[in-house]
């Protein structure tokens, strides 16, 4: 179980390296960050980590509070994407405001009833369970918002499936949904064990629900890991795929504009790469643009100027790869799942 949840920690930390050179661009960021809190959360929950963690912090179980408050950042931020991708508009300043100060006020309570508290001196406490109704109530704020959280998400994940066309984001989609109906199951089985070690002083957690359990907090995680990941990594490979066919045909249109342009240098805007910028040049879609203008404009003034077969095919081949690229608009996919604007 160990092994498995660290490699579950990894796979979360992956699929946020994934999103980072949309975060550079500006885009992202709330699923980057929630990632970021998501794998954070998940990565105190194998001993060696924790014990190595809480060492570090001295030794009073503040990894215990940290992945109890990560928690709820990540719920947070997770609610605040599904909401932005149903509604397909960006959440309002107030709207915010109101998530992070509800955030903020359940982490304020968590503190206190930790801090507060002398059970948080336990050894290993994230192995056993005081029965003490303080203890329970910390742990509750954090089951009760994840399981809350859980069902308003999956139920909007779930109504938003019927209206994507595209099946990467309704797979996507639907992972997410599965995702939900785990977390659910786990805060759940959380509550209903404090429950009844608060009340009864005894459990049967042990006997029948211990494997649906630790299926929960495995399947969970991974269930949202990849369906958060899945649109953004297939339209990571759909862009770098375009970015070779725009570098791919600018570096073969260059012999050409550089032959037709020579004699009129200032008939171009379009300023001089060297071979090697050609294969690294952050733009290339524009320099393609900007070079097949300035080639289809120098044969219309000169008609005359010696053009084989080859050249011609390849100018109507940019032509129309031009045309395609422009006249193609995303469909109104969830930032959620997509890349769609800053956020």
């Amino acid at each position: 179980m160990q092994t498995a949840l660290l490699a579950v920690s990894a796979l979360l930390w992956v699929t946020a390296g994934f999103c980072l050179p949309s975060v550079i661009r500006g885009r992202r960021r709330t699923l980057f960050w929630f990632l970021t809190a998501f794998a954070t959360t998940m990565s105190l929950q194998p001993h060696v980590i924790y014990n190595a963690v809480d060492a570090l912090l001295g030794g009073v179980n503040v990894p215990y509070f940290i992945f109890h408050a990560t928690a709820i950042v990540a719920i947070t931020l997770l609610a605040a994407l599904v909401g932005e991708a149903v509604s397909g508009e960006r959440l309002t300043e107030r709207r915010k405001q109101v998530s992070a100060a509800a955030a903020a006020a359940i982490i304020a309570v968590q503190a206190i009833l930790f801090f507060g508290s002398d059970w948080h001196l336990v050894r290993e406490i994230h192995k056993s369970f005081p029965t003490r109704w303080d203890f329970a109530a910390y742990s509750a704020t954090t089951w009760i918002a994840m399981a809350l959280f859980s069902i308003s998400v999956g139920y909007a994940c779930l109504s938003d499936l019927r209206r994507q066309r595209r099946t990467v984001t309704r797979v996507s989609l639907a992972f997410v949904a599965f995702g939900c109906w785990w977390v659910l199951v786990y805060a759940l089985l959380s509550m209903f064990d404090a429950a009844e070690l608060i009340l009864l002083k005894e459990t049967a957690f042990q006997v029948w629900s211990r494997p649906v359990y630790h299926l929960a907090l495995l399947t969970a995680p991974i269930s949202l890991a990849v369906g958060l990941g899945l649109t953004a990594t297939a339209d990571a490979i759909q862009s770098a795929r375009k970015s070779v066919r725009h570098r791919e045909l600018l570096w073969r249109i260059t012999p050409l504009w550089e032959r037709l342009l020579a004699d009129s240098p200032e008939l171009s805007i379009e300023r001089r790469l060297t071979w090697p910028m050609l294969l690294i040049v952050r733009d290339p879609r524009a320099h393609l643009y900007r070079r097949y203008v300035e080639v289809r404009d120098s044969l219309l003034l000169n008609p005359g100027q010696a053009v084989s077969p080859a050249e011609r095919a390849l100018i109507e081949d940019i032509e129309r790869h031009v045309r395609a690229t422009a006249t193609r608009r995303p469909v109104n996919h969830p930032e959620v799942l997509e890349g769609g604007g800053r956020s």
